[in-house]
């Protein structure tokens, strides 16, 4: 088979290894194309419906094959017989499409982890001279100790994580790993085929089948998240955590609709929280809709946040709602190559952890570096407090996180600073879910353009909220932006983002999609207040018209 560099999502944080991406058997031989600043499938769009007869008359307008679904986003990848992006915009404006967009393969390479396997029980690393409060199970981990992550408070107050579901939105994870398959929840995803695995057996024989060697990834990270307490090799964070292991890297990238399957499906498996320890440049509308399923449900969301040394944004770890995680180092500082910025919540142990090395590769544990790894135990705090409070919502858990770090402030570097469990534990779980921090707020902005022509929906504008008060240039200065596109019927959602008072910038489509000249965009300056505890069913809202030639 084939294989191909892919995608907006793609940027494989020192986790994800290979630069090239395995194209799924349903789609054979596809062609790149690169076009304004877009690189995606030739032949494949991605048609985001109102109904079913709309996508009907898209699929009859462009003499399209549908590849496959994903109902509940009212999404479908069609195959068409000429160019994506022509095809995409030749779908504007049809009634009930809330947008069509070619199957984005914005390519980033990813860099290796820097990893050091261990074989077997672990030869290499017994404790030797490391400090007994290191040794939790059988070997050490300075990641867990009471100078990083601070766990032994909360394990001992009674905080483990116990009946949470984490989704390792990853590389096939192995769930007979020694310290795993306590842990297994039992299903697995392929969302290529749509095919759900329950045993154990047949789970590896598609690992096998994949390339096993060239597998590792979600091993490693689900291990950071609910490898079980059970005094052998290590421990995590939330060791009675379950984990859902969903296999979006095969052993490469499967690509944006795929990966946005893979995270509906986890939602709808009992999920409470998904780790995604990957990423890239780039916006991806159906991406950052699966995401906002996620959120809608209550279901948390927690992204690494890239391994670029810059102060930058990649997603999915910028898009609104989302946890941020940075890696630390054994001091507590930033590594020199984490990616970070203003939006960044957290920072968590990232270099040189010991974790769980698949069985296929001789089992036993390695140690390794990256924000692949931040993310996965910033998820496990995460499901301290969901074991707790199961109704705490993805922005009260964030906040949780954020208001019990270390430092307890702001920098572009860390966020709020690095996680400390037992803080966590101490200072709000043992209080009760009363003590939890204000409930998130969920913003709905509706967009028109008007023009001589008429009024029509807004489609593809870009919507910035920022919070009142920023102070540009302050790198200590945590006031929120977000940012999002609007659909084809304009409508743009923030899904648990921070309460408080916002100014909205609104910009007409993006004009690398739409064509058109600079002055046809049209914008709009406003503002907007978020309530605690709205909702999808009553969302804080604006409406926006723009004066634009663009409908």
């Amino acid at each position: 088979m084939r294989r191909y560099l892919w995608t907006l999502a793609l940027l494989g944080l020192l986790g994800a290894c290979n630069q090239n991406a395995l194209r799924p058997p349903q789609t054979p031989n596809p062609t790149l194309a690169s076009s304004e600043n877009l690189t995606y499938i030739q032949n494949e769009v991605v048609v985001a419906y109102q109904d079913e007869s709309a996508l009907q008359e898209a699929i009859r307008r462009l003499a399209a094959r549908e590849i496959a679904r994903i109902p509940e986003l009212r999404a479908a990848l069609l195959r068409v017989p000429g160019d994506a992006l022509e095809a995409s915009r030749a779908l504007r404006g049809i009634p009930g499409v809330r947008y069509a967009e070619p199957h984005l393969a914005m390519v980033l390479a990813p860099k290796d982890d820097p990893v050091v396997q261990r074989r077997a029980s672990g030869e290499g690393l017994a404790p030797l001279g490391n400090p007994p409060d290191q040794i939790f199970d059988q070997l050490p981990q300075y990641a867990l100790d009471p100078r990083h992550l601070n766990a032994r408070p909360a394990w001992d107050l009674g905080f483990f994580g116990e009946g949470v579901i984490v989704a390792i939105i990853d590389d096939p994870a192995d769930v007979t790993h020694p310290d795993l398959a306590a842990n297994w929840a039992g299903l697995a995803y392929d969302p290529v085929t749509g095919t759900t695995y329950t045993r154990a057996s047949d789970w590896t024989a598609f690992i096998q089948e994949l390339g096993a060697a060239s597998i590792y990834h979600g091993t490693f990270v689900a291990s950071a998240v609910s490898a079980a307490k059970d005094g052998q090799g290590i421990v995590g964070l939330a060791p009675r955590a379950k984990f859902l292991p969903v296999a979006i890297f095969q052993p490469n990238y499967v690509g944006d609709f795929f990966t946005a399957r893979g995270v509906v499906w986890a939602v709808n498996h009992g999920a409470q929280i998904l780790n995604n320890s990957w990423g890239g440049l780039g916006y991806g509308n159906l991406v950052k809709e699966a995401f906002d399923y996620a959120l809608a449900n209550g279901v948390v969301v927690v992204a690494s946040a890239g391994n670029s040394y810059k102060d930058e944004v990649r997603t999915p770890a910028g898009y609104p709602g989302i946890i941020a995680s940075v890696a630390a180092d054994g001091n507590r500082n930033k590594t020199n190559f984490s990616t970070y910025g203003r939006h960044v919540s957290s920072a968590a142990p990232g270099l040189d952890v010991l974790l769980a090395n698949p069985t296929w590769l001789g089992g036993g544990y390695g140690l390794i570096s990256g924000t692949s790894f931040s993310g996965p135990y910033t998820a496990a705090a995460a499901a301290l407090v969901k074991g707790a409070c199961p109704d705490a919502t993805p922005f009260q858990v964030r906040r949780a996180l954020e208001t019990t770090t270390w430092e307890r402030t702001f920098t572009r570097e860390k966020g709020w600073g690095h996680l400390n469990a037992g803080n966590l534990a101490v200072e709000i779980l043992a209080r009760g879910c009363s003590a939890l921090p204000d409930k998130g707020s969920v913003v709905r902005i509706k967009v028109e353009y008007q023009n001589p022509d008429g009024i029509f929906p807004g489609l593809l504008a870009d919507v910035i909220l920022r919070g009142r008060g920023l102070r540009p240039g302050d790198p200590t200065d945590p006031t929120p932006i977000y940012w999002a596109k609007t659909d084809g019927n304009g409508e743009a959602w923030f899904y648990e983002i921070a309460p408080g008072t916002y100014d909205i910038y609104v910009a007409g489509a993006d004009l690398a999609v739409t064509g058109g000249l600079p002055e046809e965009r049209g914008t709009f300056v406003g503002t907007l207040v978020a309530r605690p505890g709205s909702s999808l069913a009553q969302p804080d809202f604006k409406w926006v018209r723009l004066l634009a030639t663009q409908p």
